[in-house]
Order: C-alpha cells, then structure tokens, then sequence
C-alpha cells in the first residue's frame, strides 16, 4: 500500500511552492497568497473559510484557467475535476458544478495555463477541526489555518504515536519523516528535531498506532 500511494503522488505531484506563501492578517479575518507553477501539480489547502461563500472550488481558486484542475485523495486514488468555464467542472461524473473544498482539506491543484498563477485565498481562520484517521493507511490531510508549525507543534497538534510517519513534499518525491520520541524524528538525515510544516501545504500523514487516531488540529491565534 504505501509504494502504491508513494508512486501514485509523486507522479501527480512534481512542483511544491507551498513555502513561498504570502500571509496578511488581521485578528482572525485575512488573506494568503499561494502561488502554481506552471504545468506542474502542487499538493495544497485551504487556509481560509470564505467569507459569505461555501467555499466552492471557483470561489476559492480565481486565479483558475481553463484546463486547470483539483485533485482530492479518496482513499484508493485521485478524484480530478477539471475547470472548463465559469460554473462547469469536468469531474467523475461528468460536467457540474465546481466541488467544494472546505478548509483544512488537502488537495492537489494543476496549473496549465501556460504562467505562474498567484492564487489570493480570503476569508476567516478556522479555529478547530477534527479528523478521525484510520490505522495502517495513508491519509492526505492540511492544517485548518494559515499557521506555519513543526510536525510536533501545539498547533498543529497531529496524534503523535511512535511509528507514525509524514511525507512531505521535496519538489521532486516525498522525504518520510518517522516520529521516534517527543523532539526526535527519523528522517533523510537520520535523527532530528521535527520539520516545519509551511503555511498552505498539505501532508501525507501514515498512522500505525494499532488504532483510529483523532487529530484535533486546534489554532492559536494571537
């Protein structure tokens, strides 16, 4: 299972530019600039509840082209929706109406339009969010709001178990990162402190605790 799902993203996912995100806040209202590379895929999230909105692929993504598309993990693989004009996405079923992306959801999004797109999400920071994660498989998951932390920070606040893993992606393939002990991690490198999680970026996360793992991602927001 885990070469299956390793093959499966990183030959979907060939671009993260997740760590040059720009974050503009006020109290907890705000926005967060994201930018895609052209013609190439970047394993994202949603850091925002737009305001007023339901949180909609297109109102989420104005800076979407034609032809450009999201991808959502659905256990066994990739459901893609492609936009094909204002109000059409081409998904599973056929042509519909842009899916729904609510925050905290990781997904992949592929930029074809031919430039950078500098994507400008708005709206409010989710506070709190809980994830049932299941035992002995992978789950594609993404902080609830734009707070950069360390894989083991109060923040993000992941259900830590000796064993449990998280690949995060290098540009070219995912590094595994294994949690060992509370400040100690098992990486490319050997043993080290946790990795820092950018703002925007969303993870594969593999629970090997012998049970179903709760992450209750609660933020802080000063």
């Amino acid at each position: 299972m885990r070469k299956t799902l390793l093959i499966a993203a990183a030959a979907l996912a060939a671009s993260i530019i997740s760590s040059e995100a720009q974050v503009y806040s006020q109290n907890i209202v705000g926005y967060v600039n994201l930018p895609f590379a052209n013609a190439n895929y970047t394993p994202i999230a949603t850091p925002l509840q737009a305001t007023g909105a339901v949180n909609n692929a297109e109102q989420l993504l104005p800076s979407a082209a034609s032809g450009d598309s999201v991808l959502f993990w659905n256990g066994a693989g990739f459901d893609n929706y492609v936009f094909a004009a204002p109000g059409v996405w081409v998904g599973p079923g056929g042509p519909g109406p842009a899916p729904t992306i609510n925050p905290g959801t990781a997904f992949f999004y592929f930029n074809q339009s031919g430039t950078i797109e500098t994507n400008t999400f708005v709206g409010s920071v989710t506070l709190s969010n809980v994830v049932a994660i299941a035992n002995g498989n992978y789950s594609f998951l993404a902080e609830t709001a734009p707070v950069a932390d360390t894989l083991d920070g109060t923040n993000l606040n992941l259900p830590l178990s000796a064993g449990d893993s998280v690949l995060l992606w290098n540009g070219n393939g995912y590094d595994n990162y294994v949690f060992a002990a509370p400040g100690v991690w098992v990486g490319p490198s050997g043993p080290g402190p946790a990795p820092t999680l950018p703002v925007g970026e969303s993870f594969f996360y593999f629970n090997q605790s012998g049970s179903t793992e709760f992450w209750t991602n609660n933020v802080t927001v000063q």
